[in-house]
């Protein structure tokens, strides 16, 4: 059996993606997301510029052809270069092998982005190593911790020391986070046997649908397409592990079964509101129909020109997307304006804010929170007169707001692509031309990468960056504009 640090992380964070990816044959998951590759591009940079902070001499084992499977060797060339004792060693794999009941043969795999000589004895010789790892996270979480003591456990049965620290690099910090070894490996130890009898029982765990966590799993279709099969609470809005685990704990396994609860047990385990809220949820879901929260106060505005609001932004608002409809002529113009570096994004302000009012009377829709808390910050960064901006902010129309305190939708989330997909609108791919729907819906994510990318062609010559992949963004954001329109349409009939 092999237990690595990657295998714990997953099974941390989701106890079936482990189990998928020693089980399932590779296959059967979803190609990979773009915004994944680079955040572990990101990750392996930030390894190199926690490298720096040492200011040590390194060395890396490399294979002279790449190959991901081969780890064995690179752990035998790791292995060389801590007998010799060289000060760090970058990218290396440390492999120990425990013999448990039974005879049964457990290889330990690690690699921590960093081994850091230290002066204490070892059966290496007069030192030994402690593990330095990186994360991309701005605050530590519990897998972290316990993913640096499974790497502190191997290295110190592989040494014959008993480390007593490691240490942790978190995302825009230069200074290391030093964890405690002997209080994180026993709770280590424990997370290690609960992997090794799930994986050597094959105790496949039972699905969980998480937004946050399964939207970029290789696995989500598989997982998501079995969810449905079952009518799994997990997909109800709301429903969170502790509230799964009260509900199945009563009886209470699938939607159709939530759907026919007494609704006092309900309001007994959750309290009134909640217990009727995931109520109205499940019977919204299980009959494909919004059902309206209560009578709706808020009207929505109307007028002849109407505005659509929606924002990128990556380290700062680089595009403010309007989307104008003249409902007399039935005509739709996309207006972009787009800062290519922060010094212009007083540029774009003001821009904005010319367009807009040029229609002081155009109610003004966005589908979030954050469309007004920039407008709030870009009128104080650039010191946007209140005259002009209290009335901006009179005229923004939070549709997520209305949404969420007006109806029960029959969707999982209420993000604007779930809403706007079960309205029947769907994304456009802009490498493909295709639309999207399911795991592969075009989202912010994939903005983020092609943003990345975009800074990443810059051309010394020209001094200038391709700028097909701002193009795809900007088709993206268009369509974030139409998709908001497209749910206001439909509001607009309900009320």
């Amino acid at each position: 059996m092999l237990v690595t640090d990657e295998l714990l992380f997953q099974y941390k964070r989701c106890h079936r993606r482990a189990f998928l990816n020693i089980y399932e044959e590779n296959n059967q998951k979803q190609e990979e997301k773009d915004f994944i590759v680079k955040l572990r591009q990101e990750r392996e940079s930030h390894s190199w510029q926690v490298l720096q902070t040492y200011n040590l001499p390194y060395h890396q084992p490399k294979l002279l052809v790449e190959d991901s499977e081969n780890n064995f060797q690179v752990a035998s060339m790791t292995e060389n270069l801590m007998r010799q004792g060289v000060d760090c060693i970058y990218q290396g794999v440390v492999i120990y092998t425990h013999y448990g009941e039974n005879q049964e043969k457990i290889v330990f795999e690690t690699s921590p982005s960093l081994l850091i000589k230290q002066n204490i004895p070892s059966l290496l010789g007069d030192w030994s190593y402690i593990p330095v790892n990186t994360h991309l996270g701005k605050s530590m979480k519990p897998e972290y911790k316990l993913i640096s003591a499974f790497q502190g456990e191997v290295l110190s049965l592989f040494q014959g020391v008993n480390l007593s620290e490691s240490q942790i690099f978190l995302r825009c910090i230069d200074k290391p986070y030093y964890l405690n070894l002997k209080i994180w490996i026993p709770h280590c130890r424990e997370l290690i046997r609960e992997f090794i009898f799930m994986v050597s029982g094959k105790n496949e765990p039972d699905v969980f649908i998480s937004r946050q966590r399964c939207s970029f799993c290789q696995w989500f279709e598989s997982c998501h397409s079995l969810a449905k099969s079952q009518q799994h609470l997990s997909l109800i809005p709301g429903i969170t592990p502790k509230k799964y685990d009260s509900l199945m704990a009563e009886g209470i396994n699938n939607l159709a079964s939530l759907c026919e609860a007494d609704l006092s047990e309900l309001i007994r385990l959750f309290g009134n509101e909640i217990g009727n809220n995931i109520h109205q949820q499940a019977l919204s879901l299980y009959h494909s129909q919004a059902i309206f929260r209560h009578p709706i106060i808020t009207s929505i505005p109307t007028n002849s020109i109407e505005l659509y609001f929606d924002i990128e932004a990556q380290n700062f608002d680089y595009l403010l997307g309007v989307l104008l409809v003249n409902n007399e002529t039935k005509e739709k113009k996309y207006y972009t304006f787009l800062a290519e570096n922060i010094e212009q994004e007083k540029e774009i302000w003001l821009s904005f804010l010319e367009l807009v009012n040029q229609y002081p009377d155009a109610p003004i829709f966005h589908y979030s929170e954050y469309e007004r808390e920039t407008v709030k910050r870009l009128a104080y960064v650039y010191q946007t007169s209140s005259a002009d901006v209290q009335p901006l902010l009179k005229r923004l129309f939070d549709l997520h707001k209305f949404v969420t305190n007006s109806f029960f939708l029959p969707v999982e989330n209420y993000s604007l692509k779930s809403v706007a997909n079960w309205l029947g609108f769907r994304w456009r791919d802009p490498v493909t031309g295709n639309l999207t729907s399911g795991y592969h819906t075009i989202g912010g994510d994939q903005c983020v990468f092609w943003y990345d990318q975009w800074l990443k062609t810059f051309d010394r010559e020209t001094a200038l960056r391709d700028r097909t992949w701002l193009n795809y963004i900007l088709i993206y954001n268009e369509d974030d504009c139409l998709g908001t329109y497209q749910l206001k349409k439909w509001l607009s009939t309900q009320i």
